[in-house]
């Protein structure tokens, strides 16, 4: 099952140019993906004379390939459920791709970002866990995602050491040389039996606005129009070696068929993209933008896409693209052996590391579907920070930085580790009435989702325009929020920098890291309230 990984003699980081050269290599630059043969033609032996290509048949005419496309796996290397039914996970996983890849020699695997962190056993690991499952599947290559900076560069560079594949991205550039960043590929070539398959990546463009400060320092991540300059300038460049088979593999993801952030850079894309593999939303697509077929499989590892290209043996070009999106149900297949041994072995070290209990609670918290309003799991996580240190009237966070539920029982250090699995620290900071006010206004309707408090009662409208959403804001009791008096509110640091656009807290007077981590909080939280029972009750008002 494990492939090789013949990529790595190509050394990183030549193929990125200078920022005006849209950082790729010059034209006709060797590489050990670009063997130079191309797509071998049917010849006629010395006693028939070639006949018309209509007469021929399509397995001589056309060769099919195969990609296997993954999307927002997010480090989820055991089941979840699908449609009400146990699904995903790496092991079963692995097994349906394996058997997609025994039908067609001519097959990669290849993921769109997002891969690394999640539940506990990724995040806990800094992602190593999650290599190690990609390894042993044989994944080709993955786009960067924005939560690969999650633990920061350093990690990264580790991750990129220890993968045996490559990852991908045409729109990140190092600052200081102007150049994509050490353990980053703008694209490769595959050779698939004579069939040279070019694959670009595209990291997200708003990763700056989603991923702490220090994490991406010194990276520059082109804007949208950018990056469709840098994808189609890395075309031209595929095409002058002669590549004629182009996939885009983007951290960029569909809302629907017609909307969403990859849109916008679609559409400005080449039609000699044969192929974009969407991401960064876990929600699955089968559509055409701007003539280029792009299909967004299930997220979680509960799906993936098996799409088909056929390609003329004459003209080297794709021909037919066909797709399907396929579930990864448990019960349809035996799990594979050996990705499951990887998985028991990181399961028995979180056992030993982060089994104990550590409280308990009355009824399980949730987080919330939409991430849109006020939630249990947002109402414990922000009283815990409140409560943590004396002097905090307030504690705000961010709906996207609580990632999983709690069963109701007991709570295990693993538990709490997979919903705040960011490593983020307690920051406080000195704000007025005022400021407090705008960043319940960042944090009203956002697409980051909505800011969950502790210490506070809000409304606000979410037809509103930006600036006007937020209705009332006030004190538990009802006593207006005095928008002149000073307040000590507490977030975490990822929000104090301006993260998920909350600008007004990177504002903020007296600001300390406290270094204490938020898991450390919420662990203290419940050693002197278990059992816990947080419930929705009003805080926020929608409407």
């Amino acid at each position: 099952m494990k492939k090789p990984a013949t990529w790595r003699s190509a050394a990183r980081g030549t193929t990125a140019a200078t920022v005006a050269a849209l950082m790729f290599t010059a034209p006709g630059a060797a590489s050990a993906h670009d063997p130079q043969e191309d797509l071998p033609s049917p010849a006629p032996t010395a006693s028939q004379s070639p006949e018309p290509a209509k007469s021929e048949s399509k397995s001589q005419r056309t060769v099919d390939v195969q990609i296997l496309g993954l999307n927002e796996t997010h480090g989820q290397l055991t089941p979840l459920k699908r449609d009400g039914r146990p699904a995903g996970g790496a092991a079963t996983l692995a097994a349906y791709l394996a058997q997609e890849e025994a039908e067609n020699p001519r097959t990669l695997i290849l993921d769109s970002g997002d891969f690394m962190q999640g539940p506990v056993i990724s995040s806990y690991f800094e992602g190593a866990s999650t290599v190690d499952v990609y390894n042993e599947i044989g994944v080709d290559a993955a786009a960067v995602g924005n939560h690969e900076f999650d633990w920061g560069q350093d990690a990264f560079a580790e991750r990129v050491d220890q993968a045996d594949f490559p990852f991908l991205a045409a729109n990140i550039i190092d600052d200081g040389t102007g150049k994509a960043p050490d353990g980053v590929e703008p694209y490769i070539i595959e050779n698939l039996k004579g069939v040279k398959v070019g694959i670009i990546g595209i990291a997200n463009p708003d990763t700056k606005n989603v991923t702490l400060p220090a994490a991406t320092e010194g990276l520059t991540f082109l804007d949208v129009a950018a990056t469709a300059d840098a994808v189609n300038a890395a075309v031209e460049e595929l095409r002058d070696r002669k590549v004629e088979t182009i996939i885009v593999s983007a951290h960029q993801g569909l809302e629907s068929p017609t909307e969403g952030p990859l849109v916008d850079i679609v559409n400005q894309l080449s039609n000699e993209v044969d192929l974009v593999l969407s991401g960064h939303i876990p929600l699955e697509f089968n559509t055409t933008i701007n003539g280029i077929p792009v299909v967004q499989p299930f997220g979680n590892t509960r799906g993936y896409a098996d799409v088909t290209l056929t390609v003329d043996r004459a003209s080297k070009d794709v021909v037919n693209v066909a797709t399907e999106l396929d579930a990864t149900f448990v019960d349809e297949i035996e799990a594979d052996s050996d990705v499951q041994a990887i998985v028991d072995g990181y399961q028995a070290q979180l056992g030993a590391e982060l089994g104990q209990t550590v409280g308990a609670a009355t009824t399980s918290i949730q987080r919330g579907a939409s991430r849109a309003g006020e939630s249990e799991m947002g109402n414990f996580v922000t009283d815990a920070m409140r409560n943590h240190l004396d002097g905090v009237d307030f504690a705000v966070t961010n709906a996207g930085g609580l990632r999983s539920d709690i069963d109701e029982g007991p709570i295990t250090l693993a538990e709490v580790y997979g919903v705040l699995p960011f490593n983020n620290t307690l920051v406080t900071m000195s704000l007025t009435g005022a400021q407090v006010r705008q960043v319940l206004e960042e944090g009203a309707n956002s697409q980051y989702g909505t800011a969950q408090v502790s210490g506070l009662k809000w409304a606000y409208n979410p037809a509103a325009p930006f600036g006007a959403r937020v209705t009332s804001v006030t004190l538990p009791d009802g006593t207006p929020l005095d928008p002149a008096t000073s307040y000590r509110v507490a977030t975490n640091n990822f929000m104090a920098t301006g993260g998920d656009e909350f600008t007004t807290l990177s504002q903020g007077a007296n600001t300390v890291d406290t270094g204490i981590n938020l898991v450390d909080t919420v662990v203290r939280y419940l050693e002197t309230n278990s059992p816990v029972d947080p419930q929705v009750e009003g805080r926020l008002t929608v409407g």
